[in-house]
């Protein structure tokens, strides 16, 4: 077992490492700002991936 000891990095550090992640993040904030959000019901989502996983393991 791999264990790494704990960093003083923090995510957004680490995040802006990388200049892909970097813009994706940045435009996330700007989505935020604008109000442009997208609301995703959690118990929902949850429904649909325990169903699509059920469906392939009886596909199996």
């Amino acid at each position: 077992m791999l264990v790494e000891p704990p960093s003083e990095e923090d995510e957004t550090t680490y995040i802006l490492k990388s200049e892909t992640n970097k813009k994706h993040l940045l435009k996330a904030l700007e989505n935020v700002e604008k109000g442009n959000l997208i609301f995703v019901n959690l118990d929902e989502y949850e429904k649909i991936v325990f169903e699509s996983q059920i469906y392939k393991v009886e596909e199996d």
